[in-house]
């Protein structure tokens, strides 16, 4: 070969090595030395049972996400009224929206939410986790269950079953999923923190767990290992609006009743046995031989309903229900939320020290007894 050549294709090649030095340093720097790892440290075996457990959940979120909805709504509320509207007597409206979440709950499309996430909308639309939307139909809705029942034309649609709350315990794990900050199907983890949690003066009683819920989880399902629905978020309880530790979701078989009762009537159902009555203070007990301050005293029985019917007299403290000690006032009637009218119980009581039973069948409140907001 020329030896004029070679040289050339040396020159060539030395001038292409500084162009590529030179544009490797070009800031100054020398390359930092960087060895990455070659393998994980662990083996799948080494780790038995975490990666059963990884399958598990893995399994369980794929098989209840395509049940699971997002909700938008909208509708037109009051707006704020200015001095002029106030003099001239006149209401403004505005329009507004809302995001949540739901849950399938029958072949047929029917679908639980909150009622707080429709209150007020004419507007509503469902998201499945396959991207399809549907309008939705408004089937009842209960304030003060915060339940709502919602319907969807869809086919491909696969219900979730609705479990027995009431055999939760603390402890035991939950999944949350739902649509929080309008992200859509999120899952969270976490446990049963407490059961029968009342948080204000409702009636309603929680489950307590510390799966992760923000806004747009409302309406979601609390879900147990098993995938069945044991649970509706419904609220958190923070200083700043978002997760804090401290969820609350709606039992199921609270749900349960209330989707029952719409479904079948169009409305809620409630039960009454026609008591009135006061909570236990350490006088109260002492007086009425009882031990402890756990039930309510009957101050008066309606003439004519149930537990009139059944014997049960002013002066008798009420223990347990169905077998399900009642606390207070508000326990009572959450335990008596859950019968059915026609349904029999059993009411434990401590009469004048001595502990006996009566046997009442609940009936549905009559009209003249129910307040504007039942």
């Amino acid at each position: 070969m020329d030896p004029r050549r070679v040289l050339l294709f040396i020159v060539i090649g030395f001038l292409a090595a500084y162009a590529w030095w030179r544009y490797e340093h070009r800031d100054g720097r020398v390359p930092e030395k960087f060895t990455p790892a070659e393998a994980p440290k662990l083996d799948l075996n080494d780790v038995k049972v975490l990666a059963a457990l990884d399958a598990e959940y893995t399994k369980l979120v794929r098989t209840v996400v395509p049940s699971v909805v997002s909700i938008t709504s909208a509708g037109y509320v009051a707006a704020p009224q200015t001095l002029q509207d106030l003099l001239l007597g006149q209401r403004r409206v505005q329009r507004a929206g809302s995001s949540g979440s739901g849950v399938i709950v029958s072949k047929e499309g029917h679908v639980l939410t909150n009622h707080h996430v429709i209150a007020g909308m004419t507007e509503i639309q469902v998201q499945l986790s396959d991207g399809r939307k549907s309008p939705a139909r408004l089937i009842g809705s209960d304030p003060s269950t915060d339940i709502a029942v919602l319907s969807i034309e869809a086919k491909n649609i696969e219900p979730l079953p609705l479990g027995d709350s009431d055999q939760m315990l603390p402890g035991q794990q939950v999944f949350a999923i739902g649509n929080p900050l309008a992200l859509g199907e999120s899952v969270s983890r976490g446990i049963v923190s407490a059961r029968d949690r009342a948080i204000n003066d409702s009636g309603l009683e929680f489950l307590q767990h510390d799966a992760a819920v923000n806004p747009g989880n409302s309406g979601g399902p609390l879900l147990n290992i098993r995938g069945e629905i044991i649970g509706i978020n419904s609220q958190i309880a923070s200083n700043t609006g978002r997760f804090q530790g401290i969820s609350f979701a709606i039992p199921s078989n609270t749900a349960r009743r209330v989707l029952e009762s719409i479904t079948a009537r169009g409305r809620i159902v409630r039960v009454w046995i026609g008591l009135q009555m006061q909570n236990l203070t350490p006088r109260l007990a002492a007086n009425f031989g009882v031990p402890d301050t756990d039930g309510v005293l009957i101050t008066d029985v309606v003439r004519g309903a149930p537990g009139e019917l059944a014997g049960l007299k002013a002066g008798d403290v009420v223990r347990k229900i169905s077998g399900k000690p009642v606390r207070n006032a508000d326990g009572l009637r959450s335990i008596l939320a859950t019968a059915k009218p026609g349904e029999i119980v059993e009411v434990q009581i401590i009469r004048a020290g001595r502990e006996g039973a009566v046997k009442v069948q609940v009936s549905e409140v009559p009209a003249q007894f129910l307040t504007p907001q039942q």
